[in-house]
């Protein structure tokens, strides 16, 4: 299933959120149009790579891999998701807030990915007709906003827990647009990350897909714990009445 909308009120244009999204495309096409081998060397100029992060090198790539992606898809699927999700939890939260949310997320989501990676994930030995291959998580880069994103998610099920989302999905042959509470697209997306996570750690081959389950699920969780402390007031949204009469007024609760 594919998000495509959701029900909540927005009162602001989301322009954090599309700044992110303008960010993210224009930087991948900067370096996507120079051709393949520009490309490779952006990624691995600027994508996280654990080993040396443990060594206290490159550190700025702790920033700049959340802006950078692998693929146009991994691109058109991120931009997606925040585009869905992110303008919600930004009027929720406010533009300063949903700023700070987003990044603090994903800076969870890469420690959380280089801890898994040095503490749990061995080096891979793949075997072909020509010899072996020694493939070491460590050295592979990690890019991408997803991390980031994640945590959008994580605060979109805290503050807005009542919300329904519009998801595309397909009858047989044939796509249909359904609506479901967006808490249980949340929470099985959740598990999902988790599980797959698990099962690359128990499994690590045939089940290495190049995906980094484990920064989802720091950053996910990241957002889910700063929508809860720092969403209390901007939760306390204002109550619209209309009397007899039909006129209006707002009621806005006393801190």
């Amino acid at each position: 299933m594919i998000p495509v909308g959701e029900t909540s009120r927005k009162t602001k244009a989301p322009l954090v959120t599309w700044t992110l999204i303008a960010l993210n495309t224009i930087i991948f096409f900067y370096f996507y149009l120079q051709g393949a081998k520009v490309f490779t060397l952006s990624i691995y100029k600027f994508g996280l790579i654990p080993f040396l992060i443990l060594q206290g090198k490159k550190l700025y790539t702790l920033l700049t891999s959340m802006f950078m992606h692998g693929s146009l898809e991994h691109l058109l699927g991120n931009m997606l998701f925040l585009y869905v999700f992110g303008p919600a939890v930004e009027n929720r939260l406010g533009r300063l807030r949903f700023i700070s949310l987003y990044l603090l997320s994903g800076f969870f989501a890469d420690f959380f990915h280089i801890f898994i990676e040095a503490v749990f994930q061995e080096p891979l030995v793949l075997y072909g007709p020509f010899g072996h291959t020694v493939i070491d998580p460590l050295k592979i880069p990690s890019v991408g906003a997803s991390g980031a994103i994640s945590g959008v998610l994580g605060a979109y099920l805290v503050l807005m827990p009542n919300a329904f989302l519009d998801v595309l999905t397909t009858i047989g042959l044939f796509p249909i647009v359904i609506r479901i509470p967006a808490v249980v697209f949340i929470l099985f997306w959740f598990l999902y990350q988790l599980y797959m996570g698990v099962l690359s750690l128990a499994l690590p081959y045939p089940f290495f897909s190049g995906v980094a389950f484990w920064a989802h699920v720091g950053g996910w969780v990241a957002g889910f714990i700063i929508a809860i402390i720092i969403g209390r007031k901007a939760r306390r949204t204002r109550r619209v009445r209309i009397d007899y009469k039909g006129r209006v007024w707002y009621e806005i609760p006393v801190e």
